[in-house]
């Protein structure tokens, strides 16, 4: 593991202050579940300087706000979402999708904004190689091994997939990220959050916080009368795995019409994945037999396998049709 310096501050203003000194080389610490390991792989972009904000007040919570929305600390940990009364009241398909990221152990120990922020887990990245991410000028995964960590839905620089399955769950309920910044609080979209791989700040990554900003809080708005949402995931294996393919829906529902829709895919491309043609494809429809083909029949339209993950495709139209039966004969719970 390389040398490193570690700030313990007491307020997100003086963790700010010490990331704006320190620029690039200086990350932020909270579950470190991700960070440790780029440590160990001794990774270029991985930091010199660690900014610990465990200490922070206000960063882990997870409590209802007066519009009936709830508000998630971004140092709260995936165990903690997971075993939330409030969000399995309000929110259950969101408790399953964070229930199915990696390990009991590592969700005792990864934080929700650690989940959102991770780096992608591309085998070359991973093992050293200079790849675009790493301070070189290639992209390994597009022309070796492919099969399971990166894009089938083609890419710019790097073709990893984004590995996240919390922002793939957030995206349909319409959630949104705060932003501690030099100057002032800001706030996005999960989408705007995790666009892809993207230069930031000299860097690529899949999300747009720069170097001297801080993920303090997930809002996810009250949830809409007559949701109906699902969750679903293909992995190898039953724990540690990222997906193969990934699918979160969300829809309102009146009287069987589909009023509104929300279609996410995750594990298939550098970001998660909205597919608002399908999206539009539901609106008007009512549920029952026969909604699966239309659905099916504009999904994905724009997928760009590579060589050995064509089948990443395959498993996530069948997540579509799986899911669109499920929700066919669900009740009305976010």
């Amino acid at each position: 593991m390389k040398n490193i310096s570690i700030y313990r501050p007491t307020s997100i203003e003086e963790a700010i202050q010490i990331l704006s000194k320190h620029g690039t080389e200086a990350g932020v610490y909270a579950g470190g579940t991700d960070l440790l390991i780029r440590l160990k792989n001794r990774l270029v972009q991985a930091p010199t300087y660690l900014v610990d904000i465990k200490r922070i007040d206000n960063l882990r919570y997870i409590r209802e706000d007066a519009q009936g929305g709830v508000q998630i600390g971004a140092a709260t940990k995936i165990a903690e979402v997971a075993n939330s009364e409030l969000l399995k009241k309000k929110y259950p398909m969101l408790v399953q999708a964070v229930n199915m990221i990696s390990s009991p152990e590592l969700r005792n120990a990864s934080t929700i904004g650690g989940d959102l922020l991770q780096e992608v887990w591309c085998q070359y990245l991973r093992g050293g190689y200079s790849c675009w991410r790493n301070g070189g000028h290639i992209c390994y995964g597009a022309i070796g091994d492919n099969s399971y960590y990166h894009s089938a839905m083609g890419g710019r620089l790097c073709y990893a997939v984004y590995p996240g399955d919390a922002a793939t769950a957030l995206i349909p309920f319409d959630a949104r990220a705060k932003l501690a910044t030099p100057v002032g609080m800001k706030e996005l979209s999960i989408e705007q959050l995790v666009p892809g791989d993207m230069m930031v700040d000299g860097r690529i990554q899949s999300h747009v916080v720069r170097y001297n900003e801080i993920l303090t809080e997930v809002v996810i708005p009250a949830p809409k009368p007559g949701t109906r949402a699902s969750f679903e995931k293909l992995r190898p294996r039953g724990v540690w795995d990222f997906a193969m393919a990934s699918l979160a829906m969300a829809m309102q529902v009146k009287g069987g019409t589909i009023e509104d829709a929300r279609v996410v895919f995750g594990g298939i491309s550098g970001k998660p994945l909205r597919e608002t043609a399908v999206e539009n494809a539901l609106k008007g429809k009512t549920l029952g037999p026969g909604l699966a083909d239309q659905a099916l029949s504009v999904a994905l339209a724009n997928a760009a396998p590579l060589k050995y993950n064509a089948t990443k495709i395959d498993m996530a139209r069948g997540l579509l049709a799986s899911g669109l039966v499920k929700l066919s004969t669900a009740s009305a719970v976010a």
